[in-house]
């Protein structure tokens, strides 16, 4: 995720702004997943590429394709990919054994990604991290021509195989999906509807252990190559000093800005049009070239994201502007599981119990209410700490005897 642990006086103030505009955009596009029965609507043609009813909620749903959705979690993935680096080099630095750290972090980082992944929501994305971040060893050494080929040609594949595979199941379900085989479609929705809404606790551990996780679990080694693409991306730019020397970088932060906002604004316009039904194609074939777009635009338009940010925050104004953001960012792990935490709680039959109640638009609403919370506790927290309370578990568990 970060170097956490780090002294505050050591930190990159730009990267924990990042890392907070990351936690916001992730639990916007999570919400989806919080509210609605997202994993069973995937065996329903019909819910592929459509907008919801009335112009609030289309807008939002369209916006949230366009400027959300597979945009943060590259983000997420380029400052894990920074952190891992920073972290790394700075162990190196002390004469510390930064290979024996670096293991116990990820070995901490997949036990509580395991624990949030089976007991608190399926959408966990820290054990596929700490899973894939122990790749990210062989290439520490390499040079910065390697990582960045081996970057490109990772995401280049995964955009690549993930479309087509996306693109031959859609065809599959949709070519299967008629009679018994809808009904029992639509009848998974409705059961995931009802436990979900108003079901126990274990009752909806129970679901979501028969249900989505061997499909999560399945899924794992398909996203890895995705992940790691985005990881040395991140190592790329840290070792290059990027974000060490932004100033006299300004250049090349100008010519990212100017050249992945072309680029992937256009691609996330198609992928969004797509995704909303605006651009017309059999929904086989929609739903496999837009997740195929979505890689490939998530990417750039996450670029975009970081060289704006980059940019703006010389001004001295600006940047104290987005120190809330920052404070978000400094407690990232404590803020990521605390979003699963309080969103089922919000949706699940064992909290409030507006699972499948709650519109697009007033989801974005819930979803900024949420983060203004983080970043009010967050900004409270570290007025008396340095750290974020799984932040300073995770430096105990890296540093057993300082």
């Amino acid at each position: 995720m970060n170097s956490f642990g780090t002294p505050t006086n050591q930190r990159i103030l730009v990267l924990d702004v990042l890392r907070g505009i990351a936690l916001f955009g992730i639990l916007l596009a999570n919400m989806a997943s919080f509210k609605t029965p997202l994993f069973q609507q995937q065996s329903l043609p019909s819910e592929w590429t459509s907008l919801p009813d009335g112009p609030l909620n289309q807008w939002a749903a369209f916006g949230l394709e366009f400027f959300v959705v597979g945009n943060f979690y590259p983000l997420f993935s380029l400052l894990f990919g920074i952190g891992f680096y920073l972290f790394y080099e700075r162990s190196r630095a002390k004469g510390r054994d930064a290979r024996r750290l670096y293991k116990r972090r990820l070995t901490f980082l997949l036990i509580i990604g395991g624990l949030h992944l089976f007991f608190i929501w399926s959408g966990d994305i820290l054990h596929t991290y700490a899973i894939t971040g122990f790749l990210l060893l062989f290439f520490i050494n390499k040079k910065t021509s390697t990582i960045l080929a081996w970057s490109i040609s990772l995401i280049i594949i995964s955009m690549v195989v993930l479309g087509a595979l996306v693109t031959w199941s859609s065809l599959l379900i949709s070519t299967l999906t008629a009679g018994d085989m809808m009904e029992t479609a639509e009848q998974s929705v409705h059961t995931a509807v009802s436990i979900y809404s108003s079901g126990t606790y274990i009752d909806i551990l129970s679901f979501r252990l028969e249900n989505e996780v061997p499909a999560v679990l399945s899924n794992l080694f398909i996203n890895i190559p995705n992940i790691l693409g985005l990881f040395l991306l991140g190592v790329y730019m840290a070792k290059k000093g990027l974000f060490h020397h932004t100033t006299h970088y300004k250049h090349v932060w100008k010519r990212i800005l100017i050249m992945s906002g072309l680029s992937g604004g256009t691609l996330s316009l198609f992928y969004a049009s797509l995704q909303s039904g605006i651009l017309t194609m059999p929904s086989w074939l929609s739903y496999g070239l837009a997740s195929g777009l979505n890689i490939s635009a998530g990417p750039l338009w996450m670029l975009f994201y970081v060289a704006f940010i980059v940019l703006i925050s010389h001004n001295t104004f600006v940047i104290r502007m987005l120190q809330p953001f920052a404070a978000a960012g400094r407690m990232s792990l404590t803020n990521y599981l605390l979003q699963s935490i309080i969103a089922t709680f919000v949706f699940y039959g064992y909290g409030l119990g507006l699972f499948a109640s709650v519109s697009v638009f007033s989801g974005v609403l819930i979803g900024a209410g949420m983060f203004l919370l983080q970043i009010g506790y967050s900004w409270i927290w570290l007025k008396y700490q340095q750290q974020g309370p799984f932040e300073k578990w995770w430096r105990r568990w890296t540093y057993p005897v300082q």
